[in-house]
């Protein structure tokens, strides 16, 4: 097994392992620290069933369910309630997946959730001729390269995280939390396997710092919206049929980019659960200063 960087930013290739094959317990292991080392991992040329995916997806945590209401019918039928198809394909005119079409902003999955996801899973069936890409924000760098000022004035901070199901760009200033799912996490997020602090914010979801004057919330959000789309923070993943990409959504958030609404794209979606509360992490001028 060899285990390349896909970028100085974040996410790292992993050569020679095949998923149709029973992995020993020493090659996950493997696997597992290049996830935490690198938050996110890619393993090309797969071709897997749906259970060879799971059983995969299994060994690093319970599988979550697609956390959102009025699921497809056929897709429970065909695929079961952990499965999501990200697609735009559509039979009789209706859609057979979710998030189908065009361009989506950075977030972590289910972030307005108590117990957000812990990962996501994403293999690659059908792709479009361009487009369609997939952008991954460091959010480790982005928390450590804030201006010291900046990070002083975080400290201790919670975010309001909100999401309307099926939203790809975000419409509304503020929505009506009781509508909508929502959970209040720290700005800074202590991550349970490596210790480091994240910044746990994101465009498409984080609708205000708890507490703050709304102006000065909205302006601090901002800069911090942008801070994370850093050239240097950023990796973009350019999608090949059999891709497998694996990321950690607690310390990196995703965007995509743009692609043809009339040309076939479908992902098949898996998410590993979290049981381990959010925890409020050091801020990290503070962590250099402890080494």
């Amino acid at each position: 097994m060899e285990i390349v960087p896909l970028s100085d930013a974040v996410g790292a290739e992993i050569r020679s392992v095949d998923l149709r094959e029973t992995l020993s317990v020493e090659t996950l292991d493997q696997i597992e620290q290049a996830f935490h080392d690198y938050a996110i991992v890619l393993l090309r040329d797969q071709d897997i069933t749906l259970e060879q995916q799971k059983t995969f997806a299994l060994h690093f945590g319970e599988l979550g369910s697609r956390n959102r209401p009025g699921p497809k019918p056929n897709e429970i039928d065909e695929y079961g309630e952990h499965v999501m198809l990200v697609t735009n394909v559509r039979e009789n005119g209706k859609a057979i997946g979710s998030l189908p079409d065009g361009e989506m902003t950075f977030h972590a999955d289910t972030a307005y959730f108590e117990f957000p996801s812990k990962a996501t899973m994403l293999y690659a069936m059908e792709l479009p001729s361009w487009g369609g890409n997939t952008l991954f924000s460091n959010c480790y760098a982005a928390a450590e390269q804030l201006p010291e000022e900046m990070k002083r004035r975080l400290d201790g901070q919670k975010a309001m995280q909100v999401y309307e199901y099926g939203t790809t760009l975000k419409t509304k200033e503020k929505y009506d939390r009781e509508n909508f799912p929502h959970y209040a996490h720290p700005v800074f997020r202590k991550h349970p396997a490596t210790g480091r602090s994240a910044l746990f914010v994101s465009e498409l979801m984080t609708e205000e710092i708890v507490g703050m004057p709304k102006a000065e919330s909205d302006e601090i959000l901002g800069k911090l919206f942008e801070h994370q789309k850093k050239a240097e923070m950023v990796y973009e993943h350019e999608w090949k049929v059999g891709d497998l990409v694996m990321w950690d959504n607690r310390c990196t958030i995703h965007a995509r980019t743009d692609f043809p609404r009339d040309e076939r794209r479908m992902l098949r979606r898996l998410t590993i659960q979290d049981t381990t509360p959010v925890v409020e992490g050091a801020v990290p001028y503070r962590q250099a200063a402890a080494e």
